[in-house]
């Protein structure tokens, strides 16, 4: 680990979320940005047809009005880049080890002048986890630089393809709440009354990394511009992908004969020897 990586992997460990800015620029954020146009654009008949039969089993994120598409993986190598992007896997391996597994990824719109479909709430019941498949030479790699006491039971990661300000319904944490017993539900009845919550926002190309047991929800967006994110899961290789985010047979075939080990084990289809 680096100078530069150690305060960030201090804080996700004892606040639970971490903002990094800068990870997508130049060239790289109008490629992103134009593929994110291209997948909205090519899905936007299917959006309407999801808002007016929503369907029985709703994908990450799914509310009344939001622009899902999920696995977001198979519409360009783009996202799949950003799957094992360089940035992020650093605090992967810190806090959930050398197993590290994509368990759903999706492309999330939520359009402008909506409300919140959701309350404060936790997507983990436990924060930590003890993987039954390690090995010793896996443990004895994981206390190397590891980032907190026990790994982590999930970790989830958001590019935004566009600015997020605070009233961009932004994503919303409880600093802190993944190593506490607060209640799923706090009383409150606006979103904003939670005293300490934090909004992650932050310009185009900025990643926010959170522990899946933290506390959050997403604020109204009261903003003139959709809040407009690339959504990534991560877990451990021994728990099952979302259904609908295991990789089709093409795209399976592809990332077998294109991608490095290490993509082919986020992707689920192999472990990565040590």
């Amino acid at each position: 680990m680096t100078n530069i990586v150690e305060p960030k992997r201090r804080q996700l460990d004892e606040e639970g979320y971490l903002i990094l800015e800068d990870v997508v620029t130049g060239d790289d954020l109008q490629l992103l940005q134009d593929a994110f146009d291209r997948v909205e654009s090519e899905t936007h008949d299917a959006w309407q047809q999801q808002i007016e039969n929503p369907p029985q089993k709703k994908p990450y994120g799914l509310g009344p009005t939001a622009h899902v598409v999920t696995p977001v993986v198979q519409h360009d190598d783009l996202f799949v880049d950003l799957l094992e992007h360089p940035a992020t896997q650093p605090f992967l391996m810190s806090f959930l080890g050398p197993d590290v597994k994509m368990i759903d990824n999706a492309l999330h719109s939520k359009p402008a002048r909506t409300p919140a479909h959701t309350h404060w709430h936790r997507d983990a019941r436990t924060w930590d986890h003890e993987p039954e498949s390690w090995t010793k030479d896996e443990w004895s790699r994981w206390s190397e630089n590891r980032g907190s006491d026990r790994p982590f039971l999930k970790i989830k990661v958001f590019f935004f393809a566009y600015d997020v300000g605070d009233n961009t319904g932004a994503f919303s944490v409880l600093p802190g709440s993944h190593k506490r017993e607060v209640e799923d539900t706090p009383p409150t009845e606006r979103l904003e009354e939670l005293a300490g919550h934090v909004k992650l926002t932050g310009p185009a190309g900025s990643v926010a990394i959170w522990n899946g047991r933290i506390l959050h929800t997403s604020m109204d967006n009261t903003d003139d511009h959709a809040r407009r994110m690339l959504l990534f899961n991560y877990t451990h290789f021994d728990m099952p992908q979302y259904e609908y985010c295991v990789p089709d047979q093409t795209l399976a075939d592809r990332i077998r004969q294109q991608r490095s080990p290490w993509c082919r084990q986020l992707m689920g289809l192999e472990r990565m020897p040590l």
